[in-house]
């Protein structure tokens, strides 16, 4: 049996056990965006939204960058974990250095503050900016006790029309089966 040959074959390719991203394509699992460093009580809440889904963190680096990270596969990450596309990768992908990789940090942690639950993220709030924590305990007092607009009346169910002879279309037949 010979082997195919012609111009449209392409080379398997795989990660040699040496290559400092074996067995890892961690950087090609997830999505970090940037934000505002949370500074007002409605940012705060924000922080505490983002946290209530799955697979979203809040991150802040070394330089007090603050990032929302979403954990999502990039959708060219082939099962081998290398890029399908990796000659026409974008940019960000291209500039990325291996050696700030969180997976080759060994000296210091990845990030200076990882949150992943509100709960972690009010925490860290109420032990280093206690008096923003406390702003923000009695903002979300004040936004509760305002009350707000009754969304399920905002929203509920159209009223159909009672069938004809059911109970609904005659009360004077529903309050005679009640009475005893």
């Amino acid at each position: 049996m010979s082997e195919p040959k012609g111009p449209n074959l392409l080379p398997i390719l795989q990660k040699d056990s040496d290559h400092p991203c074996f067995q890892c394509a961690r950087c090609c699992t997830y999505v970090a965006i940037e934000i505002d460093a949370p500074t007002t009580m409605r940012e705060y809440d924000y922080v505490v939204w983002y946290l209530y889904h799955e697979g979203i963190s809040v991150f802040v680096d070394f330089e007090n960058a603050w990032y929302v990270k979403f954990e999502t596969r990039c959708r060219n990450l082939t099962g081998a974990g290398l890029c399908g596309i990796y000659e026409r990768r974008p940019a960000i992908c291209k500039d990325f250095d291996w050696r700030e990789c969180e997976n080759h940090l060994t000296d210091e942690p990845a990030d200076r503050w990882l949150f992943e639950t509100s709960d972690a993220f009010l925490a860290w709030l109420a032990d280093r900016r206690p008096k923003a924590y406390q702003r923000y305990r009695r903002f979300l007092r004040r936004k509760h006790a305002d009350g707000e607009e009754p969304e399920l009346e905002r929203v509920s169910a159209p009223r159909r029309a009672p069938r004809a002879g059911s109970r609904r279309a005659n009360p004077a037949k529903r309050d005679r089966g009640r009475r005893g």
